[in-house]
């Protein structure tokens, strides 16, 4: 079974010069660990924090599916969708989408 998921990873925030004149110093920010939910009773997708594959986020489960072709498809959805690019993991853990393919 695959599904989608984003490792935590940092992010950097530019300085910002405000209207006063004063200054927000540019910091680090912490993306937490995502991965993408389906709802029960609809064909909605969400993401969400991980909370691991058997976990459940606002009561929806993690969507899995068996085919590599059709969590590819929903990876360029989410990426064409948000910008965001989710990897492909199975139950030992990161695809290499090189190997599969």
């Amino acid at each position: 079974m695959y599904y989608l998921r984003k490792e935590p990873y940092e992010q950097i925030i530019p300085q910002i010069e405000k209207t006063d004149g004063t200054i927000i110093p540019e910091r680090k920010y912490i993306i937490e660990d995502r991965a993408i939910y389906k709802h029960p009773q609809f064909s909605r997708f969400y993401r969400g924090g991980f909370v691991g594959i058997e976990g459940k986020y606002q009561g929806m489960k993690v969507y899995t599916c068996k085919t590599l072709k059709k969590i590819k498809e929903l990876q360029k959805n989410t990426f064409d969708y948000c910008g965001e690019m989710f990897d492909i993991y199975d139950e030992n853990g990161k695809v290499d989408i090189d190997e599969e393919s």
